[in-house]
């Protein structure tokens, strides 16, 4: 009896520590890695137009926050020829929404290497696009997305 009391114990710290966790997470300039942050603070927005994006290739990570949002996450991003997108998978984890919401508004700030870009993120629909950059994640992250499960929105430069 002692035994489950103490197990009990332990259940309930390792809770409260990972609800303290994610709370705190909230404050941070940024995510933690996979637990979404606060907003994006610290770097500078890059000024100049950014037409070719191949410079992200090979980054695994970039952390994005929706404009008028004060939450970030951190997400893929996937570079064909000039062009970036992020993947969503919308089925995982279970109450992930915000790729509902960038499609209402797309606005979103990504910081990538300290800095901050402003872009607009729109759901590809094109089947060529799909398949092309579906193929480019398949490539780069080594996981095969599947159709339905997985979005992808096109990345595009906005001016301040």
């Amino acid at each position: 009896m002692r035994l489950l009391k103490w197990i009990g114990y332990l259940l309930f710290g390792l809770i409260v520590a990972v609800a303290a966790l994610f709370g705190a997470a909230r404050f941070h300039d940024g995510p933690l890695e996979v637990i979404p942050g606060g907003a994006l603070e610290s770097g500078a927005f890059v000024t100049q137009a950014v037409s070719d994006w191949a410079f992200a290739r090979d980054i695994t990570t970039v952390e994005m926050q929706l404009e008028g949002e004060e939450t970030s996450r951190t997400v893929w991003i996937v570079v064909d020829g000039s062009h970036a997108y992020i993947p969503c998978g919308v089925g995982f984890p279970p109450l992930k929404s915000w790729h509902r919401r960038a499609l209402v508004d797309g606005r979103a700030i990504l910081r990538i290497d300290g800095n901050k870009y402003r872009v607009t993120m729109k759901r590809v629909d094109d089947a060529t696009v799909l398949a092309r950059v579906g193929d480019e994640a398949r490539r780069k992250y080594e996981t095969p997305p599947r159709a339905g499960e997985v979005w992808f929105f096109s990345i595009e430069d906005r001016p301040a």
